[in-house]
């Protein structure tokens, strides 16, 4: 199988891309790194398409990002080239973006307070600063503090509005589709610095609460990270769920936890493209 591995010279998490790269290549297929975005014409070129980290990480350019991945799936289309992640969720972000945090937390599920009507306000619980972010946009960009005072001026315009909340620690639950692989636990967060995490075995029920989120998103085959913030020693709620192309920190993971999911990783990848 000819396979390209979609990701971003410019960006420091093309490692981890190289680590799935050589296991795909290891099982005798014809594995390259692509630059996003790309500048040549691939059709029928590649087999599969692997969405990695072609992230843009700089804030005065990354709406561009959106656009050039629009584009290239519109090729992907026309080529009969088959990608993964699918994109094909309900939730997916590259389409959604975080508007389905409001959505869930009016149901009910264990997330982040978040409206995207001002209407709403009512329900988010009243603290002294907020959080007013785009629907699409991550790394933290074009986030805005709002003041309890500033609410009455408030306009949301395809953007949430979350409570600032304090938390001790960040913890990132990694599945490759509803199957939960390890976890890292980031402290305090990884934002807007990146301390060295450590691996941990989260409690049960998060991972239950993580895998009823990625069943709700209904992709046909994803790599998926779900962001936890932990309030307490027992208590955490899900800040945000990705299944397009999150970065996965395979270089921070211990041999035996690397081999796993890449084991795991592209029996799921397999799997989806014999039977597509």
């Amino acid at each position: 199988m000819r396979i390209g591995i979609l990701t971003s010279f410019k960006e420091c998490c093309t490692k981890e891309d190289y680590i799935i790269a050589k296991s795909f290549a290891e099982d005798g297929h014809k594995v390259d790194l692509l630059d996003f975005p790309i500048q040549f014409e691939f059709k029928n070129v590649y087999d599969l398409i692997i969405l990695k980290n072609a992230w843009d990480l700089n804030e005065n350019t990354y709406k561009n990002y959106f656009n050039e991945l629009e584009k290239f799936l519109n090729k992907v289309t026309e080529s009969n080239c088959k990608i993964v992640s699918s994109l094909d969720g309900k939730f997916n972000f590259d389409k959604y973006g975080k508007k389905y945090l409001a959505e869930l937390y009016k149901k009910g599920y264990n997330v982040v307070p978040t409206i995207n009507n001002v209407e709403d306000i009512n329900i988010l619980p009243v603290v002294e600063k907020y959080i007013k972010k785009p629907y699409v946009s991550y790394d933290g960009f074009d986030m805005q503090q709002i003041t309890y005072n500033d609410l009455g001026t408030l306009t949301l315009k395809d953007e949430v509005l979350q409570p600032k909340i304090k938390f001790i620690s960040e913890v990132q639950l990694y599945f490759v589709d509803n199957r939960f692989q390890y976890a890292l636990e980031y402290t305090p967060s990884k934002w807007p610095e990146y301390p060295t995490p450590h691996e941990l075995v989260p409690d049960q029920k998060f991972i239950d609460q993580a895998v009823e989120i990625i069943n709700l998103n209904k992709a046909s085959c994803s790599f998926n990270r779900v962001d936890f913030l932990r309030l307490s020693e027992d208590e955490m709620i899900i800040l945000e769920f990705a299944d397009s192309n999150p970065n996965l920190s395979l270089p921070l993971l211990c041999k035996e936890t690397l081999n796993k999911f890449l084991k795991n990783f592209k029996h799921a990848v397999y799997k989806y493209t014999d039977n597509k």
